[in-house]
């Protein structure tokens, strides 16, 4: 009877077919043939994850050659058909306008308990075993993992969403296009924010804005490197490059304007800007450079209190630092006495502009 049954089903006659693996179910119940078959007709009929799924679960407690051969064979099938529609899916996305414009893909933090089941979905998507899945699923902070075309990163984005694995694109071109303001210092606060910033070295300008205005902040800690000595083996003096220490960084973000608003304890002048405490407004005490930065923090954190914030900079730039390449083609807009220039502050213009693309865009 299994012979008019592969017949059925070579010959499209798929209600044929189930009506004798149905006779042949309630004639032979045990039959090793009859679950394979159910699943041979469900992938004729297009239901491929039904038959992939029956498929798998019987090859482990199969012991016969043949059906074994063929169930490998259904395997086979069904990853073909999806290799060949994923490809047909990615040519289709790349023959988009702007498809091979330079992009960014981002994976975001998935709890560590959903890390074992996202892992298996993201090594067979992406093409990488479990394990190293696990190992690039990032728990804490975003993790830049991929760039190239944006056609295709918006293509991975997609299945990985599908899988239930968080993930963004963006446009590098969006994140030099945004403005970015340097403040030297805050000149008043009421009604509105005026900001003096320097848009070339040696000049200032002035920008003024509301403080509903204000979407969102961005906080990170930048290194400052600086070259030291160190004793070595047998005595033998070396160089080395070590943090010294860590300039902080506020942005605010400005949706309506496309800007950023950058404040830097490393660059901003507290003398010259409003006192944000009474220690600063003292002659006969001068406050530190900490001291008036955690003043106008606090400031900033009283007036706008419920601001979304993100500051998780430093697990995000420890995986962005490796690309390189891509950090060249983004605009810092910070500008740190630096003994040479670091990746790093380009990392942390990508890291707050892609806050502001994935929030406002």
């Amino acid at each position: 009877m299994v012979e008019p049954i592969i017949n059925a089903i070579n010959s499209e006659n798929y209600e044929e077919a189930s009506q004798l693996l149905q006779q042949l179910q309630e004639q032979e119940a045990d039959n090793i043939w009859i679950p394979f078959y159910q699943a041979r007709l469900a992938e004729a009929q297009g239901d491929v994850t039904f038959a992939n799924q029956r498929y798998r679960e019987l090859l482990p407690n199969t012991v016969n050659p043949k059906l074994m051969r063929q169930i490998r064979q259904g395997i086979e099938r069904i990853n073909q058909q999806e290799i060949e529609q994923r490809q047909t899916a990615l040519d289709e996305a790349m023959e988009e306008s702007g498809a091979s414009e330079m992009g960014v893909l981002l994976l975001e933090a998935i709890p560590n308990e959903s890390k074992k089941a996202a892992a298996q979905k993201f090594g067979e998507i992406m093409k990488v075993d479990p394990y190293t899945a696990r190992l690039q699923l990032p728990s804490r902070s975003w993790r830049l993992y991929r760039t190239g075309a944006i056609g295709k990163l918006k293509f991975q984005a997609e299945q990985l969403q599908q899988a239930e694995i968080p993930c963004f694109t963006a446009l590098v071109a969006h994140v030099n296009a945004l403005k970015v303001y340097s403040v030297l210092y805050i000149e008043s606060v009421e009604p509105n924010v005026t900001i003096v910033y320097e848009p070339k070295k040696g000049q200032r300008d002035i920008l003024t804005f509301d403080w509903s205005e204000v979407g969102q902040r961005v906080d990170g800690l930048l290194p400052i490197f600086e070259e030291c000595i160190d004793v070595g083996l047998k005595g033998k003096l070396k160089r080395k490059t070590e943090i010294l220490d860590y300039a902080k960084i506020c942005d605010l973000h400005l949706p309506q304007k496309q800007a950023i608003i950058r404040l830097c304890d490393q660059q901003y002048r507290f003398l010259e800007g409003i006192p944000f405490s009474d220690l600063q407004k003292s002659q006969d005490a001068q406050a530190t450079m900490k001291q008036s930065w955690q003043h106008i923090m606090a400031f900033l954190s009283e007036k706008i209190p419920s601001l979304p914030a993100y500051s998780e900079f430093t697990p995000f730039g420890e995986s962005a630092i490796d690309f390189q390449e891509l950090l060249k083609l983004i605009q810092p807009h910070i500008n740190l006495l630096r003994r040479e220039e670091t990746p790093w502050d380009a990392a942390f213009n990508l890291y707050s502009s892609l806050a502001f693309i994935k929030t406002f865009s």
